[in-house]
């Protein structure tokens, strides 16, 4: 089994991939190639060895035969590919030996961009089977890139249940303040500016509450400014780049995502699985994951105000934010465990396999 990935950067995408393959059962041997560089989660990753091919920005055909002779060297049947660029390379080398081509697709892909979608369009033409991570996912497949439906499912997210866990009652929840976290990368589709207007609106009702905001990215300075200029700084703090999440999650009251699109979003996956009820935005696979007034709360996208009224609503009641954690920690462990993912894909390689 050959998975192609862009590279293993810090991300849900990256970090997916490796849950997945540690899941696998004894019978699939797992390799990676990165297109690009390794990056900071697979420089860690120590259980196989991992292929880089260095490329670079744009088209780069020399990538097909690097791809055709890595398939041969490591004896390869099924190549599975995440997301689009990877998709197109792992599409045509699949074409080009014979081998069966399963594509995982990861949130919704630009369907607004004619361009990318015709990309995904041709490339799922040389795929054998499309594996959408949410139904969200799977609707621009069917009614965007119009792909057959013979050929998409969904197979949706899932986490690694027995590393997150709540923390209990004990000293380190004793606080005055609520503790509110959001772990994503720092990037225009997390939106963070929309948490943080909302943080100043929830200023104006309330003190007992502090954001930390785990993970890092290109807009940091951008946001430290809005911070200022907002006057938050003793409301909002950030935590960088954190190998320790689970953790930290466990150090929080209640969990954000502030995003504009989504697919499924491992993070909120592990919130839930700590036992933290959730306010997030109704984009992508989130109502997937998400019972609104059950787990947590939905609220749409770019939306301040309502974003500061969910949020008010659990600072102000702890035994809904209990309530809501336990019941999205039940829904975690009943529907998205990692283990029960790879069973799933198992059985999508033998069908596609056998068709072959």
């Amino acid at each position: 089994m050959l998975h192609i990935v862009l590279s293993l950067q810090v991300g849900g995408l990256e970090k997916f991939v490796l849950d997945l393959i540690d899941k696998y059962p004894p019978d699939i041997k797992p390799f990676i190639v990165c297109l690009e560089r390794k990056g900071e989660l697979g420089l860690q990753y120590d259980r196989l060895d991992i292929d880089e091919l260095n490329k670079g920005t744009g088209l780069c055909l020399k990538i097909i035969p690097q791809l055709i002779v890595l398939t041969k060297r490591l004896a390869i049947d099924i190549i599975h590919t995440h997301n689009p660029g990877p998709q197109f390379y792992g599409a045509i080398v699949g074409c080009l030996t014979g081998l069966p081509v399963i594509h995982t697709k990861h949130g919704r892909n630009y369907p607004t961009d004619k361009k990318k979608v015709w990309l995904n369009r041709f490339s799922s033409f040389l795929t054998d089977k499309i594996v959408a991570v949410s139904q969200n996912a799977a609707d621009v497949c069917l009614k965007v890139e119009k792909i057959p439906s013979t050929k998409v499912s969904v197979i949706l997210n899932g986490i690694d249940i027995n590393s997150f866990f709540p923390a209990g009652n004990g000293p380190e929840k004793a606080r005055g303040v609520v503790r509110i976290g959001i772990v994503a990368r720092l990037s225009a589709e997390k939106d963070h500016q929309t948490l943080l207007k909302a943080c100043k609106q929830l200023a104006t009702h309330t003190t007992g509450f502090h954001l930390d905001i785990i993970g890092d990215g290109p807009l940091r300075d951008t946001l430290e400014k809005t911070i200022r200029t907002h006057r938050l700084n003793t409301y909002v703090s950030f935590s960088g780049m954190r190998h320790d999440v689970p953790e930290l999650l466990r150090q929080l009251d209640m969990f954000v995502l502030s995003s504009t699109t989504e697919g499924i979003s491992l993070t909120l996956l592990e919130a839930m699985a700590t036992g933290l009820p959730v306010v997030a935005t109704s984009v992508g696979g989130n109502p997937e994951v998400v019972i609104d007034g059950e787990t947590g709360y939905l609220v749409p996208p770019q939306n301040p105000e309502e974003m500061a009224e969910k949020l008010l609503l659990l600072i102000k009641d702890e035994s809904l934010r209990r309530r809501m954690g336990e019941n999205g920690r039940e829904r975690v462990i009943a529907q998205f465990s990692i283990k029960g993912v790879a069973r799933k894909y198992k059985e999508l390689y033998c069908s596609v396999m056998r068709k072959r």
